[in-house]
């Protein structure tokens, strides 16, 4: 969903100028239990988002564990606390609508709720509860396991759209040996309230976390507000450090059978790359590319099927994925050939100013290349908390950011063309539904 939506906005964005904003983020700062605070607000505003980022993922998940960061961020979500009863996935949309989010990266967790400016001290407080006083049991085991089963099922079989994206990024990513990014089922089944419990309370603590807020609140009100509702709550643990990974195998194609949930479905071809790291030497060329293939789907990205180009800056910046629905008509090969020619468009054509513009404008809402007006952040408090967040866990300076995409020039490309996009580099996966 989140997805959909930032896609639609960045390339809306990426054809034009984006305008100067008059709001700024306030400087980072830090309470004395290591809890990273950040403040964005937004005058006037009637809607504030309250957002808390771990960085801890699904690659901190243990050796024989894997998706315990997954089934963590679901039960930090929907577990009782010292104040609040346990709750389902219902009772969060009946408190939100659809403005809330709980979401497992491959290094950082997300839980997120956006509310009304005259509920803002009700949020903080849950954010609080749920950091501070954690109530996990076996009842709550017995109603997120199956929902997650049933995640897992469609992320990689039921909606062949996604089963083509988490294939590829299940053989590229560095997932600990013997797990699945998500988690893998056998895993899931064997884990028990105490493990869970201990690393709640060991590891989703302030010194883990940032806390995002974004929208309409009087800032120094908020701070205090902070300061009384989570100044007290003991620093945790050290991250654990990311699991041993698996050898990734690239260079290869895989055809994998699934069996979808809709009946008829279409197939999907489904080619990746490992993306450069944010402060790589070829990340701003990197975008570049991005920002050149997001130009050439523009208005093809339809809901339901596969993203044409899938990459995220901040949801999931570690893949890039090129996607096509198939049937047995074409030959998979023929699919295969049409998306490295898509490819190598973007990657041979000369760097051009317009070029450098676009990629500029086209990230500016997300890693904070340009300025973005309030009036436009108005309409989506998360987007603005979440992206300010992570910019801020990934280390990303927007100004220096533009500086180096203004920098890119006809050997960048080259260069990305003979090592992150080589064909030794590719991961391609064909999910061919059967009834």
């Amino acid at each position: 969903m989140i997805f959909k939506a930032w896609f639609a906005t960045l390339l809306c964005c990426a054809s034009s100028e984006v305008g100067v904003a008059d709001n700024k983020a306030l400087p980072p700062y830090q309470l004395e239990n290591g809890l990273t605070v950040v403040l964005n607000p937004l005058a006037p505003s009637d809607q504030v988002s309250v957002v808390v980022l771990f960085s801890l993922g699904h690659a901190h998940d243990p050796l024989g564990k894997s998706g315990r960061a997954h089934l963590l961020e679901h039960l930090y979500g929907t577990s009782a606390t010292a104040k609040t009863a346990a709750r389902d996935v219902n009772q969060l949309a009946q408190r939100y609508g659809h403005r809330f989010n709980m979401q497992t990266g491959y290094d950082y967790t997300v839980i997120a709720g956006t509310v009304g400016t005259d509920a803002i001290e009700d949020e903080l407080e849950d954010a609080a509860l749920r950091m501070a006083s954690l109530r996990v049991t076996q009842e709550d085991l017995e109603r997120e396991v199956p929902r997650m089963l049933l995640e897992l099922r469609n992320m990689y079989g039921g909606i062949p759209a996604l089963a083509g994206l988490n294939h590829v990024r299940n053989r590229l990513l560095a997932v600990p040996a013997d797990g699945r990014y998500g988690g893998a089922d056998e895993h899931l089944d064997g884990m028990g309230v105490d493990e869970l419990q201990v690393a709640w309370r060991d590891y989703y603590k302030p010194n883990n976390a940032i806390l995002a807020v974004a929208g309409g609140f009087n800032v120094a009100e908020i701070r205090d507000g902070i300061e009384r509702l989570f100044g007290s709550i003991p620093t945790g643990r050290p991250a654990p450090p990311q699991s041993p990974a698996r050898e990734t195998r690239t260079g290869t194609v895989t055809r994998v059978t699934v069996s979808p949930v809709t009946p008829h479905d279409a197939g999907v071809v489904a080619v990746g790359y490992a993306a450069p790291q944010p402060g790589s030497e070829l990340y701003a060329p990197f975008l570049v590319v991005v920002s050149r293939l997001w130009a050439e789907v523009q208005g093809r990205f339809e809901p339901g099927k596969p993203p044409p180009v899938y990459y995220q800056p901040v949801d999931d910046p570690t893949v890039i994925i090129l996607n096509a629905e198939w049937t047995d008509t074409t030959p998979a090969d023929s699919v295969l050939d049409e998306l490295d020619e898509r490819l190598q468009s973007a990657l041979t054509a000369k760097v051009t100013r317009g070029d450098r513009q676009r990629t500029v404008n086209s990230m500016a809402m997300l890693l904070g290349t340009v300025d973005v007006p309030t009036t436009a952040w108005r309409q989506n408090v998360y987007g603005l908390a979440f992206s300010t967040g992570r910019r801020l866990q990934l280390g990303i300076d927007g100004v220096s950011l533009r500086r180096a995409i203004e920098e890119t020039a006809d050997a960048d490309m080259r260069r990305l063309a003979t090592s992150v996009f080589a064909p030794s580099k590719r991961i391609a996966v064909v999910i061919e539904p059967v009834e």
